[in-house]
């Protein structure tokens, strides 16, 4: 990363740093994912995906005992169905092709808004028209490599998450998710279901895709999503 990048990077890395130190220091499950939630709201729902950056910049962390500690943190939050979750507002039955990155937007009125955990948020992002630009393809793929390479290390996260995700999938009202939304999200929680499954192989399962996802350069996460 540039010098001026690292610049402007500081003041998340640094919040990232505090709030990993804090959960750590926390030795109560409920006292921790209050403070997460409590972060997430303070945010407010123009603003999670600074959570997201937060997550990502902790996946990419050669820290190991900060990515465990969120890895149980969100674990503990997955068996209880209350994921720290943003909202977007989906328009119409905007989608995006999954042949290529190219989006393929109808207008409509504004329809429902919910609650959406890391991964729904992410592919909701990149599959349908929202208040946000829609996400690249490389950026969607390379987040959702990095998160899941974090949630696979607690067991019970994958499990929990991915029966989740199919689940929600299967039985969300039309006007939330688009076909190509459930579509992937559907893919990818069979794919990862699969105990043999790597994050990668995941995610080619999810977007229907044969070529390696090429990682993209550090900082982007910051700058970028």
């Amino acid at each position: 990363m540039s010098a001026d990048l690292q610049t402007l990077a500081e003041p998340l890395l640094e919040t990232t740093r505090r709030l990993v130190g804090a959960l750590q220091q926390e030795s109560s499950m409920e006292l921790r994912l209050a403070l997460a939630k409590r972060l997430v709201r303070q945010l407010g729902d123009e603003a999670y995906p600074i959570f997201l950056k937060m997550l990502l910049i902790i996946a990419e962390s050669e820290d190991a005992a900060a990515k465990q500690c969120v890895a149980d943190l969100l674990a503990a939050a997955a068996q209880r169905m209350d994921l720290p979750s943003g909202q977007l507002s989906a328009w119409g039955s905007s989608c995006r092709s999954t042949a290529e990155d190219t989006p393929c937007c109808t207008q409509g009125s504004m329809n429902r808004r919910r609650l959406l955990g890391p991964i729904e948020y992410l592919t909701v992002w990149y599959c349908q028209q929202t208040q946000r630009q829609m996400l690249e393809l490389a950026l969607y793929t390379d987040a959702m490599r990095k998160l899941l390479t974090l949630f696979e290390l607690n067991p019970q996260l994958r499990m929990f998450y991915a029966s989740k995700l199919g689940a929600d999938a299967g039985t969300e009202l039309e006007g939330t998710y688009t076909r190509d939304t459930r579509d992937i999200l559907v893919r990818l929680a069979q794919r990862w279901q699969q105990a043999d499954s790597t994050p990668e192989e995941v995610v080619q399962a999810a977007i229907r895709s044969t070529a390696p996802v090429v990682p993209m350069p550090p900082g982007w996460i910051v700058h970028q999503l």
